[in-house]
């Protein structure tokens, strides 16, 4: 029974019982004091109050809660002042221009600089350079192309020189 009632004291009849207590001995561990604990009660509060807040913030869909019966409000969105709401077809209607307006973008790049490569994500796609095949015309050399210039000019000299002679 008295270990039901540890409010109640020790009562003893022997002088030389002795005892110490549990919570004052010098290796007890550091009592909190009142304004301690105080401070730590406020930090707590705090937290969950903060904590409350980020929730409410980051789920928008959770309704307001409130045990006041004078509270109201209004519907932002449903209010005379509101910007009038498109409907879904204006709604799909814009976002298709969007997607054709970054389409053509992205053509008037692929024309404005044909050094970027094309790039695929399908491995079976596949492709052969124009100017490598085997039926392409053949590509004439620097020094070839220097030669064919520098006979075209002759070329073209001796024509005035006839003409010359002729007139």
């Amino acid at each position: 029974i008295d270990y039901a009632h540890p409010e109640l004291g020790v009562v003893t009849s022997d002088p030389t019982a002795t005892a110490r207590c549990y919570f004052d001995r010098a290796s007890a561990a550091e009592q909190e004091g009142l304004e301690e604990a105080e401070y730590r009660r406020q930090a707590l509060e705090d937290a969950a109050a903060l904590k409350k807040l980020a929730i409410d913030y980051a789920h928008p869909e959770l309704g307001v809660v409130t045990s006041d019966p004078s509270a109201s409000a209004r519907c932002y969105f449903d209010r005379a002042s509101a910007p009038q709401q498109e409907d879904s077809e204006e709604d799909e209607y814009r976002r298709q221009v969007l997607e054709d307006a970054a389409a053509l973008k992205k053509l008037a790049i692929d024309y404005a600089h044909p050094e970027l490569g094309v790039v695929t994500s399908d491995p079976t796609a596949t492709a052969r350079c124009y100017f490598d095949r085997a039926s392409a015309a053949e590509q004439e050399g620097l020094e070839e192309a220097e030669y064919r210039r520098q006979a075209l000019e002759d070329a073209a000299a001796l024509k005035k020189l006839a003409i010359d002679y002729a007139h």
